[in-house]
This record gives structure tokens, C-alpha cells and sequence, in this order.
């Protein structure tokens, strides 16, 4: 059976819908079996592009390259031509990453990964060592996918080269760099490149505060990773600032600073203004002012200041010591989140005229505190301890529920009373 013969009867199977009919049992050996043909096609692709490179095909038709030839005659993106061209010139160096790839043992990926490794190996390497590095990475890639190979690359060109990849590694700390822009949105958006180092204790942190939390209906995670990851590194920003151990800027530790209407922030209507963003809803600020330093500030009819009063915390320091005494973290059901990453929510709004006592405050994560404001969860005291009420779209019953943390403790005389989530 030739190409042909080949393209026709998987052309005829996907037209007759063939795939709806298959048992169960024969699916994932179907597709392994397509694997090894899509690797051996690989391979054979490969040795046609070899004999095209050594014909000189690319300059009969007009191409600088054999990679300028495989984009244009195959619609490659310009990378993926590249890739193959690398391999055209350097397979042939590599006779047992090669041999796995005729046999459909490895992917294209595969025999790149181990290209890598060999060619950043010093050249003053006896060469039985490097030929018995490049059969050692070969035998793993049958085994390895190709991220995983490339570790095993790193690790192995560690034991051979420690200098080199020393050197490759500081390089990392030269070309660090963070840039931070803001859109027309006022969404900010971060780029950057972190050396090992600094990388690995970043993805450390971010690691253990972006693990997946109940969801508002009590079930799975519903954010994406990329969304957990970016609520951690708040959470870490967050903390820094709480800390007060950041360098103080223009005589005072740093803040965020939001400016809005006490009336506005009451009703939760209109905007205020942040320092470096902008304006800002006046419900996320209603959010941020549940744990907040509150200056108030007399303006005249064109918005000069005409007094400045004292600044005034909404939860103090005994008031926060108590909550982490009694919530031990986030207090919402289920989620895992410590003290020092929550914020101190008023379960009535302290502009409603709802106390700072800790018979009204509990502590929430911000992921969570996002979901009491933005949702139909209340939550009320029982016996001095924190219950979530969900919504009837999470729970007919509403049945209360309280975090496992919180559900052993003795009762505390703290009062009483229902308090529902202001919205």
C-alpha cells in the first residue's frame, strides 16, 4: 500500500464516521497505533528532506534553505521549518536518537531535546563520552516525553560540564527583567523572566497559595490555573504590604491608596480613584475598605481639602489577633488559606453603621472575600463562630456550613445574632 493508499483509508474513515462505532476496548490501542505510524511518518519525512538537502532541491527551486524549501513546499510556520532543517544536518551525528526514531519510539521533539544537550556539551569532551551520552538520552526518550528528557538533558550535562551549566545559569540572573504596563481597562499586565534561582523561589510560593479552594458551590476549584496563580501572587504582594517591613516611600510605609466619596462607598454606586490605576468601582473598594486605614478628608465645592483627619483602622491589632485566634485562616468552608493571607471582612459594612467587633468581622482569603461580596452567600454567628449560609442555587436546603477548623472549638462569648452579607 503506497501514501496514497494510506491517505484514502483514513480519509474514508473519518467520512463514514467509523470512530462512533468503535468498542470501547479498541479505542486506546487505535490510538496508540496511530502514534507510532504519526512517528514513523516522522521519520520517513525526515530521510526525504535529507535526500532533498543533499540534491540540492532548495536552490533548483529558488530557497536559501532546505528549512526555506519544507515552508514553502509544506505551509510550515517558519519555526517548525526550522526545526526540521536543524534535524536534517544534526540527526545524522546522533545514530541511536536516529535509530529510535525509525523504529517510531520518539517524536520529532524527542530528537531535538537530545540535539541540545550534545551540542552544548563542550567540544573538548573525549568522544566516547559524548557518544555514550547521546545513547543514554535516546534509550530515556522511549520512555520520557520531551519536557521530561530535557531535564534528564540538564541533569546529565550538569555531571559533564558543571562549569558550563553554571555559566548558562548566572547568565539567567543578567537577563532577569519585570515589566509592569497598564491598559486602557486598567488591567495591569506583567512580563518577565526569572533566573533558576530566583524562579525556583518564586514558583515556591506561588505554589503553595495557589493550590485549588472550594468553589462558591461548595464544589471544585473553578478558577483556572493561570487565575489561582495569579490570585497568589496578590495574596503575596498582600502580604508584604501588611508586613510594614517594605522601605518607606516618601516618608511612609507603602499602601495602596484609594480616594472616594463616603456617600458613594456607603451606597456602593459611582467610582472612586486609585493611586496607580485610576478610578476604580465603589464596590471593590467597599471590598477593600472592610480591612483598611480610612483617612477622612473635608473638601470644599471644587474638591480642595479643607481638613484632614486622623487616620483610622477598621480592625486593629488586638481585633486581628482574635480573629486569627478564632478562624485560624480563611473562615470560608473547606478552604485551607492562613490568617496572614486573609482580610478582615464586616459581615454589615462598617459605613452601615455595622460594628468593628468580632461578633461582626470574620477572616476571608481574597478569593473568597470576592465571592461574599459578589455572590448570595450570608453569614451569620452561632455561638460566636462564623456559619455560611449558601445561596439556594448552591444548596435548596441552605444549610449552614461552617469550616472544619472552626467546628471543633468551644463556644466563645462573643453574642450572637444573624447578620446577613450586605451585597
Amino acid at each position: 500500500m503506497d501514501t496514497h493508499d494510506y491517505i484514502d483509508h483514513l480519509s474514508e474513515h473519518l467520512a463514514t464516521g467509523r470512530s462512533h462505532q468503535m468498542p470501547e476496548a479498541e479505542i486506546l490501542p487505535m490510538l496508540q497505533a496511530l502514534e507510532k505510524a504519526s512517528r514513523l511518518i516522522t521519520a520517513v519525512s525526515h530521510e526525504l528532506a535529507t535526500q532533498a538537502e543533499q540534491r540540492s532541491l532548495h536552490t533548483q527551486h529558488g530557497c536559501r534553505d532546505i528549512a526555506a524549501l519544507l515552508r514553502g513546499a509544506l505551509n510550515l510556520t517558519p519555526l517548525e521549518a526550522r526545526r526540521r532543517g536543524r534535524l536534517v544536518h544534526e540527526l545524522p551525528t546522533l545514530p541511536s536518537t536516529q535509530q529510535a526514531l525509525r523504529e517510531g519510539e520518539i517524536t520529532l521533539d524527542h530528537a531535538l531535546a537530545v540535539s541540545d544537550v550534545l551540542r552544548a556539551l563542550p567540544a573538548t569532551l573525549p568522544v566516547e563520552v559524548t557518544d555514550d551520552a547521546e545513547k543514554v538520552l535516546a534509550e530515556q526518550a522511549r520512555f520520557l516525553n520531551h519536557k521530561e528528557l530535557q531535564k534528564a538533558g540538564k541533569h546529565l550535562r550538569a555531571v559533564l560540564d558543571q562549569d558550563g551549566t553554571l555559566a548558562e545559569e548566572n547568565e539567567g540572573i543578567a537577563k532577569r527583567f519585570l515589566r509592569v504596563s497598564q491598559d486602557a481597562k486598567g488591567w495591569v499586565h506583567l512580563t518577565g523572566c526569572l533566573d533558576p534561582e530566583g524562579g525556583e523561589a518564586f514558583r515556591t510560593a506561588i505554589h503553595a497559595l495557589s493550590k485549588p479552594q472550594p468553589a462558591a458551590d461548595g464544589d471544585v476549584d473553578l478558577r483556572s490555573t493561570d487565575q489561582r496563580q495569579a490570585d497568589a501572587l496578590v495574596a503575596l504582594t498582600t502580604q508584604a504590604l501588611q508586613a510594614g517591613e517594605l522601605p518607606k516611600v516618601g516618608g511612609e510605609r507603602p499602601h495602596i491608596s484609594v480616594t472616594i466619596d463616603y456617600a458613594d462607598l456607603r451606597d456602593g454606586l459611582s467610582s472612586g480613584w486609585a493611586s496607580w490605576g485610576g478610578p476604580m468601582t465603589a464596590k471593590t473598594i467597599r471590598r477593600m475598605a472592610c480591612d483598611a486605614k480610612i483617612i477622612p478628608v473635608v473638601l470644599d465645592t471644587m474638591g480642595i481639602p479643607l481638613d484632614v483627619g486622623q487616620a483610622q483602622r477598621t480592625v486593629t491589632g488586638p481585633l486581628r489577633t482574635a480573629l486569627a485566634v478564632r478562624d485560624k485562616g480563611c473562615a470560608f468552608p473547606g478552604c485551607t488559606m492562613p490568617a496572614a493571607w486573609a482580610d478582615a471582612h464586616h459581615v454589615i459594612h462598617w459605613s452601615e453603621g455595622g460594628p468593628t467587633a468580632l461578633y461582626n468581622t470574620v477572616l476571608l482569603c481574597r478569593h473568597h472575600h470576592t465571592v461574599i461580596h459578589d455572590g448570595d452567600w450570608e453569614i451569620e454567628f452561632d455561638n460566636g463562630l462564623p456559619v455560611f449560609i449558601p445561596p439556594s442555587w448552591v444548596d435548596p436546603q441552605r444549610q449552614p456550613r461552617r469550616n472544619i477548623r472552626t467546628a471543633w472549638q468551644t463556644v466563645l462569648p462573643t453574642g450572637g445574632g444573624r447578620y446577613e452579607n450586605p451585597g
